[in-house]
């Protein structure tokens, strides 16, 4: 899988799991995670989310520390050539 397939699968699970409306069209790499109004509650339910939609492990304090869609394509996909 490649980085522009990571980055629509991971757009939609996070359009499916933030709170805030997410316009799938206007999120690049450089988006902050943070546009996404993902509260701790709702990370949770994202990794939980992300562990189904890509078939890997992600804990919790790497996704806390990433910073933008493209610091989580960089993990997905180091996770899925593991």
């Amino acid at each position: 899988m490649n980085r522009p397939e990571i980055l629509q699968r991971l757009t939609a699970v996070i359009a499916r799991s933030s709170s805030a409306p997410v316009d799938a069209s206007t999120v690049t790499e450089a988006t902050s995670l943070e546009s996404f109004a993902v509260d701790s509650l709702v990370l949770v339910d994202l990794i939980f989310d992300l562990e189904q939609e890509f078939g890997v492990q992600l804990p919790a304090e790497q996704l806390m520390a990433m910073r933008t869609m493209g610091d989580l394509v960089t993990q997905l996909e180091a996770r899925l050539r593991a």
